[in-house]
């Protein structure tokens, strides 16, 4: 199955004439085009022009269908645009799916995997564009919105898959009703890069892969289901807050590997085990209480291993050679003020640092692939085998990029009373 996180037409086409985004599946014998399933979602934004947002994340589970009455093989596609939501309580006592049908669409599109292009009622309740997506034990499904403009994480929405469409807990990240602007971020989570689940530990790339966050799913008592933030680690591997914004995940069974444009290390850590780590930072909240973590001006050892407090958790680590060790040709650097060279050019030609951009891992092999179109393998030791390694990669988590026009951003129609 193969999609892309730019508007469908990108970039010979405008933004204007973009089609309805594509997914496409090829067969994994002979490389043939099979189908193709089309988002078009049948609805228009709120200034009347057709909405077709571009795909952000791809799961694939089993869903059941009341109006069916059976449970089907499903991909669920999340997309590039915000919505007009309902607003339930964040367990959603009072959810009504025809009331959340008649009101809007979602972003979150259901296809039958073998319909051949068939799509479902799409699934209510993020307003914020879908930024991740994972498959919880084959009984939930967790996603993650960001807001529009800022792009700052939004909502946290965990789905039935007993029920198709029906949200049963939701964690809010962004405060849109707040009057202040800088009080409305309600977490210190700053971009997911992709969500690792193993039983009911959730393990999330953050801040463009130099921050792993542990999290905790509890469904038994009369409290659940619920997703709890256990705490946080950083990295290190940014030096500026403002620099390397491109971070992703990749998942196996029980690891997850990370990496980010800047860096050609990927960092490897077991899903499991985390939450009650020493090295997890459990404070919270707005980004603006934690001022003192950024200050550089202590380049003591002690501050050092705070900001690297991450790496101590990891099970192991990969070294891509820059580029895939295939160095693109770099345009000439051209003199600056004063006749000084201006070496941040290297980054404006469209390649980065070097680091890997995608990653997938199954079992002991993780491949990077990077901006010039390198893809480089490795070969884990034994130590990261699985007993019965899935014939899939990166099926059960998703997640995607803004697309490559970012500022236009399909807000859906909604009922006007």
């Amino acid at each position: 199955f193969t999609w892309t996180d730019a508007y469908n037409g990108y970039p010979s086409a405008d933004f204007k004439d973009r089609g309805a985004s594509v997914l496409k599946a090829w067969s994994g014998v002979d490389g043939k085009f099979i189908c193709e399933y089309v988002c078009d979602i049948g609805n228009e934004q709120e200034d009347g022009s057709p909405a077709r947002p571009s795909i952000s994340a791809v799961v694939f589970c089993k869903v059941f269908y009341d109006r069916l009455g059976c449970v089907q093989d499903t991909i669920l596609v999340g997309l590039h645009c915000c919505c007009n939501a309902l607003k339930y309580d964040e367990k959603y006592s009072d959810f009504d799916i025809e009331e959340a049908r008649e009101f809007s669409e979602g972003n979150i599109i259901p296809f039958l995997e073998n319909s051949h292009g068939r799509s479902m009622d799409s699934w209510r309740g993020h307003s914020g564009m879908i930024r991740a997506m994972a498959v919880v034990r084959e009984e939930y499904v967790v996603s993650v919105s960001i807001t529009s403009g800022c792009g700052y994480p939004d909502q946290m929405i965990l789905w039935s898959l007993d029920e198709a469409g029906v949200p049963l807990f939701r964690k809010d990240f962004y405060d849109h009703y707040q009057s202040n602007l800088f009080k409305r971020k309600l977490s210190r989570l700053n971009d997911v890069d992709g969500i690792g689940i193993e039983g009911n530990e959730l393990l999330i790339s953050d801040k463009h892969g130099d921050r792993i966050v542990s999290a905790t799913l509890y469904d038994e008592g009369d409290d659940g289901p619920i997703i709890e933030i256990n705490g946080f680690a950083g990295l290190g591997t940014k030096y500026y807050e403002d620099e390397g914004f491109h971070g992703r995940m990749a998942v196996s069974e029980k690891y997850v590997s990370v990496a980010m444009e800047i860096d050609p290390t990927a960092w490897i850590f077991r899903i499991t085990g985390n939450s009650s780590h020493k090295n997890l930072d459990r404070r919270d909240g707005n980004d603006r209480n934690f001022r003192a973590d950024y200050d550089r001006s202590d380049d003591s050892m002690e501050a050092l291993r705070k900001k690297r407090a991450g790496r101590e958790m990891a099970a192991g680590k990969v070294k891509f050679p820059l580029f895939g060790g295939n160095n693109p040709p770099r345009k000439k650097r051209k003199p600056g003020a004063f006749g000084m060279i201006d070496f941040g050019s290297d980054e404006k030609d469209g390649f980065g640092r070097g680091g890997p951009i995608t990653l997938a891992m199954r079992g002991r092999h993780i491949i990077g692939g990077f901006s010039n179109g390198s893809l480089v393998k490795f070969l884990l030791p034994d130590t990261f085998a699985e007993t019965n390694p899935s014939l899939n990669a990166n099926d059960r988590s998703s997640c995607g990029s803004l697309p490559s026009d970012e500022w236009h951003v399909p807000i859906l129609d909604c009922e006007d009373d």
